[in-house]
């Protein structure tokens, strides 16, 4: 049985592909204190309203709610949809660049959204720290191949398989002290 990937995943595979390996690792400890650094603390602290489900009490808000995309058997959570003016919102601490892991993100949770019957008319990136909205475009035929390759190249990864270091990335990584690549 095929499992599911994480739609976190999709941004920590094109940081680092060995970062999915080394995040199920982690995943199964009870404390993120000896992993985290500061930006994931942050980013949790950021979240926290959604995770705890104090964002909103309105009824045509979804915070928090956790979405499976079966056509790519994508799993995770949406920060808030707006259910009347179908506006999907993914929410970071500070947004400085638009990556293509910010945009794949909000691509599943819309897929999910869509497969569960909700109209996601329109996306957006809010960075928090500098009160910032970043609208995001709907997919084109080009993007959903991209984002198809993807979750093709996630599903056939290989720990074993070469990697090209980034010697900037892997100095903030925060698996760094269990991987073996050599800089």
């Amino acid at each position: 049985m095929e499992s599911y990937i994480l739609i976190t995943q999709l941004n920590d595979f094109i940081f680092c592909p060995r970062s999915i390996f080394f995040s199920g690792i982690y995943r199964n400890t009870t404390s993120t204190e000896f992993y985290h650094q500061t930006p994931q603390k942050i980013g949790q602290a950021v979240h926290s309203a959604i995770d705890e489900g104090r964002y909103s009490t309105k009824k045509t808000i979804l915070s928090g709610t956790t979405v499976y995309c079966e056509k790519y058997n994508l799993l995770g959570k949406i920060d808030i949809f707006n259910i009347e003016t179908g506006m999907l919102t993914e929410r970071k601490y500070s947004v400085t660049t638009i990556y293509d892991g910010f945009r794949y993100q909000l691509y599943a949770q819309a897929f999910a959204l869509q497969e569960m019957g909700y109209d996601v008319k329109a996306m957006r990136i809010y960075s928090v720290k500098d009160n910032k909205i970043y609208d995001i475009p709907m997919p084109d035929e080009v993007e959903i191949k991209r984002f198809e390759v993807l979750i093709s190249k996630i599903k056939n990864f290989s720990l074993d398989a070469p990697i090209n270091p980034n010697p900037n990335k892997c100095a903030k990584c925060i698996y760094n002290p269990l991987c073996d690549v050599q800089l």
